[in-house]
């Protein structure tokens, strides 16, 4: 296991350790049409550190990107007092005195408030149909049978993919059991803990 966020594993082909770097530090893998991406990040208690960001050209990662994100996370660290605290405001005014961008996720990212409610509500109802379907002892394949769908199809619907939609994780979800009460209790505690 690289790493977890979210209770989530992250692992190859997606992501890799980087002991390189340093501890708890990862390289995320994200391809799009034209390049492949790295994110080199760091998982403290109280923050992801976002250190490098590079266009992957050869097969080994460059010297030069270890080198600087290690010195990054150093710099980082000596501002923030070396040891993970609480992201407090005296904390925060260092880093950014220092030339650190600090923000949300939303803010990372770049969506609105609206796309960032949308996301919330998206990962809330994969996060339920996930545990209800442990708690019913059922694999994949047999949630798949269930809602005349196929494996695949369900772990798409459980990690939230962008190519599944809320209807779908809403409808699956209540395949399972759960009133629409309680459906909608997991969308908004899930929604109120990210605000």
């Amino acid at each position: 296991m690289v790493g977890q966020l979210r209770g989530e594993r992250l692992a190859l082909p997606h992501a890799r350790a980087m002991p390189t770097v340093g501890r708890r530090c990862i390289e995320l893998r994200v391809r799009d049409e034209d390049a492949n991406w790295r994110i080199m990040l760091r998982v403290d208690e109280d923050a992801v550190v976002v250190v490098e960001v590079f266009e992957k050209k050869t097969r080994k990662t460059p010297k030069r990107v270890i080198e600087a994100a290690k010195a990054r996370l150093k710099r980082y660290d000596e501002v923030a007092g070396g040891q993970p605290m609480a992201m407090r405001r005296t904390k925060k005014e260092r880093l950014e005195a220092s030339g650190w961008r600090v923000g949300t996720t939303a803010e990372f990212l770049g969506v609105t408030k609206e796309e960032a409610a949308l996301i919330e509500m998206k990962l809330g109802l994969a996060e339920n149909l996930r545990k209800r379907r442990r708690a019913r002892r059922l694999i994949q394949t047999q949630l798949a049978r269930r809602l005349g769908s196929s494996q695949s199809r369900v772990a798409k619907m459980e990690a939230a993919d962008p190519s599944v939609s809320i209807d779908l994780l809403g409808r699956a979800l209540l395949k399972l059991g759960p009133s629409r009460s309680q459906v909608a209790r997991a969308v908004t505690r899930r929604s109120r803990r990210a605000a």
